[in-house]
């Protein structure tokens, strides 16, 4: 009696499982995986403890370019590069190709490039990806100390429309 119920019940379960899945091209199952598969999110691995510590010892000039504004950084206190350089994350970035770099972030040892990183700053995609022979290899989130320092940044720079440069 015991093994009827059971295998009545797993034939239920199986049923209501199998017709709620749907097999037609209008389903709402299906529609929904037809909506998730137009964002496609992709990631990249990790930049290594290695390469990082790389950076953050020898790193001695970091040159922030800024796309589409008039404003670019330098940064050449070893503190600084340090602190800067501690603002990528351990956590690897879910990259978002609606998401479009900012900036391009060049780390540097006695001129010669270590390695260069897009910046991707904005409401939905806060995260670098780092550059190995001119693709990219690596991609990690920015942190939170990371993202309130561009914050800070971005609010204090304005672009004149006409003359384009800085205002602070």
């Amino acid at each position: 009696m015991k093994n009827s119920i059971h295998s009545t019940l797993f034939a239920l379960i199986l049923i209501v499982l199998l017709s709620s899945c749907g097999g037609g091209e209008n389903s709402n199952n299906d529609s929904k995986w037809k909506q998730a598969d137009k964002v496609k999110v992709s990631s990249l691995p990790s930049i290594s403890f290695e390469e990082m510590k790389k950076i953050y010892e020898g790193a001695d000039f970091i040159d922030i370019i800024f796309y589409n504004v008039d404003f670019s950084m330098s940064v050449n206190n070893k503190a600084n590069i340090q602190r800067m350089v501690g603002m990528v994350s351990t956590n690897v970035a879910q990259l978002n190709p609606s998401c479009q770099a900012m900036g391009r972030l060049f780390f540097q040892k006695n001129g010669e490039l270590l390695i260069e990183a897009d910046m991707y700053y904005d409401e939905t995609c806060k995260y670098f990806v780092f550059q190995k022979n001119g693709k990219p290899a690596y991609a990690n989130y920015i942190t939170p100390e990371g993202q309130a320092y561009f914050a800070k940044i971005f609010s204090q720079v304005k672009v004149e429309p006409a003359a384009g440069a800085p205002v602070q």
